[in-house]
């Protein structure tokens, strides 16, 4: 699989001739309502993204983005998946019923070549979910928005008894997120063959240094990879 990192939590998925779409901001929309600063511009144009599937881990501007979505499903006819506070907003701004499907946490689901089971997050929407992607045997796991928790990682290692390729995790420490320390925690447990973080980078106010959160994964025999945004790497 080749995965780029569109910024935050977003990502576009390629295996197989199928594309997968992660929590796609490619937009101004949070500067505009919040006043936020983009400290980089959009990854990719969104008639870029093309995608089979879209997947939105949660209902937040910087994961559901009307300003990318609505262009995006036009221009494709991508379902979109996600929990009920996804498919809620979908419904809310006119988006087709037939293209929305509705997941559930340990509830595993095919689309586009991907097995797709949500697993467990802990933030502001209480539908939030993180991903545990599968395809061709490899394992890739993308926390979504989410605080730090025991028993969070409990519940998740039980949906990823097979070994992780890979681990996407966010580490900003605000916003109902995990911080450094309880992100490497995180994945140390997990026991992914690599770490990858997330969520920083796109605003000033909202960031932290992902080299800290390679620093805390290698010193506990994590091997870690940071991407720029729009830098890919193949799993």
């Amino acid at each position: 699989m080749k995965i780029t990192w569109i910024g935050q939590g977003g990502y576009l998925v390629e295996h197989d001739g199928q594309r997968l779409v992660i929590d796609p901001y490619l937009s101004d929309s949070v500067t505009k309502k919040f006043g936020l600063h983009r400290l980089a511009l959009p990854a990719m144009a969104i008639s870029e993204l093309k995608p089979d599937v879209i997947f939105i881990t949660h209902d937040h501007l910087d994961h559901f983005d009307p300003d990318t979505l609505q262009p995006l499903m036009l221009q494709s006819t991508a379902s979109l998946l996600g929990p009920q506070s996804v498919i809620n907003h979908g419904r809310q701004i006119g988006f087709d019923e037939k293209r929305l499907v509705l997941v559930k946490v340990g509830k595993s689901t095919r689309f586009s070549g991907f097995i797709f089971t949500p697993t467990p997050a802990m933030h502001s929407d209480e539908f939030s979910v993180g991903l545990l992607l599968e395809a061709d045997g490899r394992r890739l796991y993308f926390s979504g928005d989410t605080l730090y928790d025991p028993d969070l990682v409990k519940r998740v290692c039980t949906l990823t008894s097979k070994p992780l390729n890979a681990a996407f995790v966010c580490m900003n420490g605000r916003l109902n997120n995990m911080n450094i320390t309880e992100a490497a925690e995180f994945v140390v447990q997990l026991k992914p063959e690599i770490a990858v973080p997330m969520h920083y980078g796109m605003f000033a106010e909202n960031t932290a240094d992902p080299n800290s959160f390679a620093d805390a994964c290698n010193a506990k025999g994590v091997p870690t990879l940071i991407l720029e945004i729009g830098g890919s790497t193949e799993i």
